[in-house]
């Protein structure tokens, strides 16, 4: 019997290939993603790479016609790297735009561009809008063990989709930790557990700035979806849990803003 399709489209032109990324010496499987984004030319886009198994390789060579349809693969979390070297194998012609830290790991791919720079990020308006999360390092983030907060957040805007990586999170099934000690709900976005710690610049002003530039998402896109690298898939209602998400992060955001010096207004 013919396994179930691993890629799949979770929205028009919105393509997601999930596969399994384990922790705590493999124990623990808290999954991971890569998304196809296909342009009105009929190219993709490709965010992040994943390690691909036989079956994964075969759908993802028809649905690129051999990575003919590849215009672009991007690396979007400076930590999600493992698979790039693999990547690269297949699609060796492919341009690769990468993270400050992909460039610097992984010299022997010919990078085409980094995504801090502003032309690699407006390339592919107004179907594609890329954005770096704010108020954080990015470059360099540390400590490298637990700061995987910072990233690329990309929103299809043709499927009203955003796609994500580590900084926001859509709750899949909460187990009895995560709906008892935090009140998580099957769907919810929350954001990264970095956040109250490493995750932003320990200045007066960081806090500010990572909650203005979540408004500005919620602001600036009409998105509807979410896909989350660890978590879930969210079809309907993505900007409203996003929005929920930050007002239930306020007081724990505030807290932190005046430790540091500063404040947190909305």
């Amino acid at each position: 019997m013919a396994q179930p399709t691993k890629i799949t489209e979770i929205a028009p032109g919105c393509f997601n290939l999930r596969a399994p990324f384990t922790i705590l010496a493999g124990i623990v499987d808290i999954g991971t993603h890569m998304s196809f984004i296909k342009l009105s030319s009929g190219k993709f886009v490709v965010l992040s790479a994943v390690q691909l198994d036989a079956q994964a390789k075969k759908e993802v060579h028809d649905l690129t016609k051999g990575g003919e349809l590849i215009e672009a693969i991007i690396g979007t979390n400076p930590f999600h790297t493992l698979a790039f070297e693999q990547f690269y194998e297949l699609y060796p012609n492919a341009p690769f735009y990468g993270t400050p830290r992909h460039i610097r790991k992984f010299k022997e791919i010919p990078w085409a561009g980094s995504v801090t720079d502003p032309c690699v990020l407006t390339r592919w308006a107004p179907e594609l809008a890329l954005e770096l999360t704010q108020g954080g390092e990015f470059d360099d983030p540390q400590p490298e063990s637990t700061n995987h907060f910072a990233g690329v957040v990309a929103i299809h805007l043709p499927s009203k989709t955003m796609v994500v990586d580590d900084c926001f999170r859509v709750s899949k099934n909460p187990g009895i930790i995560e709906r008892g000690i935090f009140g998580r709900r099957d769907m919810e976005v929350s954001f990264h557990w970095s956040l109250y710690n490493d995750a932003l610049y320990k200045t007066p002003t960081a806090v500010q700035t990572f909650h203005d530039w979540v408004l500005h998402l919620t602001k600036t896109y009409d998105f509807d979806n979410m896909s989350t690298a660890h978590g879930g898939i969210l079809i309907g209602g993505a900007k409203a849990e996003l929005v929920l998400g930050l007002e239930k992060a306020r007081v724990a955001l505030k807290k932190m803003a005046v430790a540091r010096g500063g404040d947190l207004v909305y």
